[in-house]
């Protein structure tokens, strides 16, 4: 198997990062934001440990989070084409066996993993998802043992002098699959080894097993951990009811990207100290929440519509905004509507949606600057004004934006309408009754 120099700085790379970086910050995602960066030593082998919900865009948030070239170890299934694994490679990405793929290939991981101690005693950094898999829940699975044995090893080569650093990291999505979500990925302090070398000598099997439960502990810590999965849904659904009235009792003014991660933490400790505490009043707040939901679907809802209070001057403004901006959008959504539908041809036939925003992201990567030329092309051999083509082509991407900004607000206008009209009506006082009693449960645990 040839693994190529993934070791090495590639200018390729370094080029396509660039692009891809400003496409996945600036158009992409809406807000994307970076803590503890400074937390990652440069000048020792570093193997970074974060949790897995996203597919491809978690790879993404941490090699757009730091400016050195990162090294991954992903599951091999997906290097089953041989194109798609040569593009792999040149992403620095090395394929991990496991028994499912057959137990001839596990003699593979040893190459693998010799490899990426070679990159670690080149002080590049190496990414590995310690969970193996990801799920689309705000919740840390158990954690694989990929990580302890390469750590380990490394220190077992260099006579446990290396002083490998592991990082628990933590990322989080304000939504998996919408275009213009949030991004938030949070380094926390590093992790050494040193404690367990001592342990390791006499059994490696214990040690390795300690400090899996540390470093899921320390990765908990940096993300939204839902423990129980069976109630998942309605704790992530109470987090946005719930947040401004927790974030009121935190005296945190502004419900920024990391102020929100912290209000939803403690949502969460209050959940799980009243399932604990009481698990009657507990039951009746998941009914609750249950009621609400159901609730918000048939007037086709979303929580915020309730929560914030609208007049008839601001919606008005924005009616005037949406009629005043329907030739902008027109203009916007014609020329963009293409390659930003294309997408939907595979993910709506994907069987997991946790790579739909992967698919999204890396065919519009691609399709939008191919489109835009062709269409410009086109102007050109209309007009024959290079002037006029250059124009049209500097418009393209800024109105795309417009666009579906306006359909945004075209939503969200409609939303309001729809709430105001039946905001009279008994259903809806019972909804708003509902949420009320649902926040003050939580405000009072």
């Amino acid at each position: 198997m040839k693994l190529g120099k993934v070791e090495k700085n590639s200018l390729r790379y370094s080029l396509l990062k660039f692009y891809a970086k400003l496409v996945h910050d600036k158009i992409f995602y809406k807000e994307v934001r970076h803590y503890g960066v400074e937390n990652i030593p440069d000048d020792k082998p570093v193997l970074i440990a974060p949790n897995h919900q996203n597919a491809l865009m978690d790879a993404l948030a941490i090699i757009f989070a730091l400016d050195k070239q990162v090294v991954f170890l992903a599951r091999s299934d997906i290097f089953q084409n041989p194109l798609v694994a040569k593009i792999l490679f040149f992403l620095k990405i090395l394929p991990v066996y496991r028994m499912r793929d057959g137990k001839e290939k596990l003699k593979l991981n040893e190459l693998i993993y010799n490899k990426t101690i070679e990159v670690l005693k080149n002080n590049r950094p190496v990414t590995i998802f310690p969970e193996a898999q990801h799920i689309d829940k705000r919740h840390l699975r158990r954690l694989k043992k990929s990580i302890q044995r390469i750590a380990f090893k490394l220190e077992e080569d260099a006579d446990f002098k290396a002083d490998i650093q592991i990082i628990p990291t933590g990322i989080y999505y304000s939504n998996y699959w919408n275009f213009r979500a949030k991004l938030f990925v949070s380094f926390g302090k590093p992790l050494s080894l040193k404690p367990y070398f001592d342990e390791y000598k006499e059994d490696p099997a214990k040690a390795m097993l300690k400090f899996g439960n540390v470093l899921h502990e320390k990765i908990t810590e940096q993300i939204i951990h839902i423990k129980d999965l069976q109630t998942h849904d309605e704790y992530n659904f109470l987090l946005d009811v719930c947040d401004r009235d927790i974030a009121d009792l935190l005296h945190i003014d502004d419900l920024s990207l990391k102020n929100k991660i912290i209000v939803d933490k403690e949502t969460v400790r209050r959940l799980d100290l009243l399932k604990e505490q009481n698990p009657d009043k507990f039951e009746k707040i998941m009914s609750l929440s249950d009621a609400y939901k159901k609730g918000l679907e048939k007037y086709k809802l979303k929580d915020w519509v309730v929560e914030k209070s609208y007049s008839a001057g601001d919606l008005i403004k924005k009616t005037l905004l949406l009629i005043l901006g329907f030739p902008v959008f027109l203009y916007g959504a014609i020329n963009n509507i293409i390659p930003y539908l294309l997408p939907k041809f595979i993910t709506d036939k994907l069987e997991d949606r946790q790579f739909e925003s992967s698919v999204v992201y890396a065919l519009g990567l691609f399709s939008f600057p191919v489109f835009y030329l062709l269409q410009t092309v086109a102007v050109w051999f209309l007009t024959k004004s290079f002037l006029l083509s250059l124009l049209y082509l500097l418009t393209l991407p800024g109105f795309g934006l417009i666009a579906f900004m306006y359909s945004r607000l075209f939503v969200k206008t409609s939303a309001r309408y729809r709430f105001l009209k039946n905001k009279d009506s008994k259903d809806m006082k019972e909804l708003i009754k509902i949420r009320k009693e649902i926040i003050d449960i939580v405000r009072n645990v």
